[in-house]
């Protein structure tokens, strides 16, 4: 067990060890850890040239920066993050949940990407973990974060009921969901899902399909619904019927894409064309294809949603909705940076155009 000593003096760690082998034995380690008092001291400046350099936070002349730098070098000194965080209540640190890392849809890390870029440049560190779509996971997540001392978070909602979210932004925490917009009012940024998939299903009307088939993640919040809007719209514009038995909603993974390809084309009367939620379920969508001995896009034409450079070089051709990834991980980080510096604003919810990629 640990026992309590004197406090170890400024610069130490003091380590009290007891239980090991004999009762009565104890090992102190005492670790010299320097400090940026001693920093200053070895490259002859003061303490706040010391912290102006650390923490970028004024102009330093690049002959006091590169002495400071040596110093902190021959020092092996690093910043205590975990005793400042106590001090200013503030860690410098972003929390952010994802669905999955190990998705080939490059959607979610291009988020990441656009979120990290902002943040990078305003000193913050991004702590990303993922939740495979589980509310369980999601509010795991959110009590580490919380332990962690975050000091705002970005979010890929989970299906399920969320009063801890709720509460937080209630009580206006920093929270911005991306991607899937939740049922209350919150800061989020997303791209617009059903216009982009009108978009997907208006183009396959206009090649002629007249029977479209519809496969979504499912339960997924705004994104599900948005889904179902857009191509019961489109199909309305085209004076199209809007039947239900050409939609098909499962988990994300290539496995539901067979799955809904299969019960799809076994229908007295099959779609003609499908257009996929995701590029996970597109790719089982086409297996199924292949497998059946069906041609894509000549018996059978898929679109999905997000889009990938590996797509250029696939064939079946695949045409995709663009999503503006990047953007909305950039302009959730910004959202998240002015909720943090200003929590009675009002709530911001943003939607943004997608695009449409033709493959042919």
């Amino acid at each position: 067990m640990y026992e309590t000593q004197r406090p170890a003096a400024r610069g130490h760690i003091l380590f009290a060890l007891a239980g090991f082998g004999d009762r009565h034995a104890r090992a102190a380690i005492t670790v010299q850890m320097a400090t940026m008092n001693d920093v200053a001291k070895r490259a002859g400046v003061s303490i706040a040239t010391v912290s102006a350099v650390v923490n970028r936070s004024s102009y330093v002349s690049p002959v006091l920066t590169k002495r400071v730098k040596q110093a902190i070098v021959e020092l092996d000194y690093s910043v205590n993050h975990i005793a400042r965080s106590l001090q200013t209540r503030a860690s410098h640190t972003i929390g952010m949940l994802i669905p999955s890392f190990a998705s080939p849809d490059p959607f979610f890390g291009q988020v990441v990407e656009g979120a990290e870029a902002v943040l990078m440049r305003k000193g913050y560190c991004l702590i990303i973990g993922q939740t495979h779509n589980q509310a369980s996971e999601q509010d795991r997540y959110l009590e580490v974060f919380r332990s962690r001392m975050v000091d705002g978070l970005l979010i890929f909602l989970s299906p399920g009921d969320v009063p801890v979210l709720k509460k937080m932004v209630e009580q206006r925490h920093p929270v911005v969901f991306l991607g899937r917009l939740p049922e209350f009012e919150a800061d989020a940024v997303a791209s617009d899902i059903a216009l982009g998939t009108e978009m997907a299903v208006s183009y396959l009307i206009s090649r002629g399909h007249q029977r479209i088939g519809l496969v979504t993640v499912g339960p997924s919040l705004s994104v599900a619904a948005g889904r179902l809007d857009g191509w019961r719209r489109a199909l309305k514009r085209g004076k199209l019927p809007a039947d239900e038995e050409y939609h098909y909603a499962g988990a994300l993974s290539s496995a539901t894409g067979m799955k809904a390809a299969e019960v799809l084309l076994s229908l007295p009367k099959p779609p003609s064309a499908i257009f996929a939620d995701d590029l996970v379920l597109a790719t089982g969508i086409i297996q199924t294809l292949i497998e059946r001995g069906l041609r894509c896009p000549e018996d059978v034409e898929v679109v999905s949603s997000d889009d990938a450079e590996w797509l250029n070089a696939f064939r079946p051709p695949v045409s995709t909705v663009v999503q503006p990834s990047q953007e909305i991980g950039r302009l959730g980080a910004e959202m998240l940076l002015r909720r943090m510096r200003n929590p009675r604003r009002a709530f911001e919810r943003v939607l943004l155009p997608p695009g449409l990629r033709i493959r042919r």
